[in-house]
């Protein structure tokens, strides 16, 4: 499977028009974050599209940092605060609305470590085999870890929610996130952001 800058823009575009239509669809305070899902994947894949263009063309290649900037915000410091939030915002049932809220708390946690990394190791960023790579200079040690606790925050909230649709939502974002990690593990943050961007369309079914 190749990616490029015209995948991520054309999805980037799909993304922003589905989001918008699926922000005005959206009557329901409780469910207001999650409609704009898919309008943040949008603008999170622009910016991997800016990356594209920077790191393969020279002329723009001052525009790769900020990019990956851009990008790695949405996927280090914004998903894992932001996911569970929406997930706690919709759960009506006030146990399971307590189980969210630690959630929530991981999530933070998460965030707020990914933040230091970054802040003191910078990104590397490498294409190669039609794929981007990220790297923030994390510890081996670290690695596994800091990754079973992204998905405790990023994915598990859907697939306790008390809503079921939602749990088949979590269902597929799970095989997604298992399927980029066994076949394209070196190039996961990138590849599963693309997979799970394309995923958040069906937000404008489930509002």
């Amino acid at each position: 499977m190749c990616f490029s800058a015209q995948a991520s823009f054309g999805a980037s575009l799909v993304l922003l028009v589905i989001g918008i239509l699926a922000i005005y669809k959206n009557k329901d305070t409780k469910t207001r974050l999650f409609a704009w899902i898919p309008v943040l994947f949008g603008v999170q894949q622009f910016c991997e599209g800016v990356v594209w263009i920077a790191k393969t063309d020279q002329a723009f290649s001052l525009y790769a940092q900020i990019a990956s900037y851009g990008f790695l915000f949405f996927a280090y410091i914004l998903w894992p605060v932001f996911l569970p939030l929406t997930v706690y915002l919709m759960e009506t049932e006030e146990r399971k609305k307590r189980c969210l809220a630690s959630f929530l708390g991981i999530g933070a946690v998460v965030s707020s470590g990914l933040l230091w990394i970054m802040i003191q190791n910078g990104i590397v960023v490498e294409v190669s085999c039609n794929h981007i790579a990220y790297f923030i200079g994390m510890p081996d040690i670290f690695h596994y870890w800091s990754l079973f606790w992204y998905f405790m925050a990023t994915i598990v909230p859907f697939l306790i929610v008390s809503k079921k649709y939602m749990r088949h939502f979590g269902f597929v974002i799970t095989v997604s996130a298992a399927a980029s990690l066994f076949v394209y593990s070196y190039y996961f943050t990138s590849v599963w952001c693309f997979f799970a961007a394309l995923i958040s369309t069906a937000v404008y079914c489930l509002i």
